[in-house]
């Protein structure tokens, strides 16, 4: 996978409640040692408290779903139910969801590590997971919907699309998302009105310009083609402010038949 330094840097800063022109001293990191940087300082605390979190989440295993998920919301608060969520079965995490509203589910997940919830993201019930994605929009936690793309099943990514009103905030969530092969695959899905909503917005600013231009370097042929033709839908004018970013950005090689169509 090749790592977008710029993605990788807005979600450093986002873990060190920072921004990203805030971490002009690591310069020197490329996008894979930002992730680095990233995955260490958040798996720290986890690792030093791991056989405490595993113990409590073995504690539980006997007791009914719903006296556990109660415990989890009265006691353990969401970020001990996070860390201790990695040490229960995928399928048990997700029968006590169900005992969970939106909001907590929500503040647990604003405290996991997306790398690790990957079994929970494809047990979890879709249903579910749509009254998170409402108040992750609301809340504006791009960055954490962000992550949590890289590793959410697509069949899945694509019907909590539903949930995103405002094409920005797709942008939006995409500038956090590392695996823009995914994105790109998401986006081809979409029909012509949803895409051309989507590109209308994002000429709007320069970081989205860029961010489109690197999913659409992971789109095929055939897809860039069908970019090309709804971006002169929406105005002529913008497959040429796009060749400009894409030659600031390096992109120009990997975006030929969108520019060549």
């Amino acid at each position: 996978m090749n790592i977008d330094r710029d993605t990788e840097l807005r979600r450093l800063a986002r873990v060190l409640h920072r921004e990203p022109g805030q971490l002009g001293h690591l310069a020197a990191l490329d996008g894979a040692g930002l992730m680095k940087l990233r995955t260490l300082i958040q798996n720290s605390l986890l690792e030093e408290f791991a056989g405490l979190f595993e113990k409590i989440a073995a504690s539980g295993k006997l007791a009914p779903d719903a006296l556990s998920a109660l415990l989890c919301r009265k006691v353990f608060g969401p970020s001990i139910t996070a860390n201790m969520s990695y040490y229960v079965p995928a399928d048990r995490a997700a029968r006590m969801c169900k005992h969970f509203d939106d909001e907590f589910m929500a503040e647990i997940a604003r405290e996991q590590i997306p790398e690790r919830a990957q079994e929970q993201l494809e047990k979890l019930p879709v249903e579910l997971m749509r009254g998170v994605t409402r108040q992750m929009l609301a809340s504006r936690d791009y960055h954490i919907m962000g992550g949590f793309t890289d590793y959410l099943p697509e069949q899945k990514a694509m019907i909590l699309m539903e949930e995103i009103a405002d094409p920005a905030d797709s942008l939006r969530i995409s500038s956090f998302a590392q695996r823009k092969d995914r994105i790109a695959r998401l986006t081809a899905q979409m029909d012509d009105g949803q895409l051309m909503r989507l590109i209308d917005a994002a000429f709007k600013e320069p970081a989205f310009i860029h961010e489109v231009g690197l999913v659409m370097a992971q789109m095929d042929a055939k897809d860039q083609q069908r970019m090309a033709r709804l971006t002169d839908a929406v105005d002529p004018k913008h497959r040429a402010t796009a060749r400009r970013e894409a030659g600031k950005s390096g992109t120009l090689e990997a975006l030929q038949a969108f520019f060549a169509a």
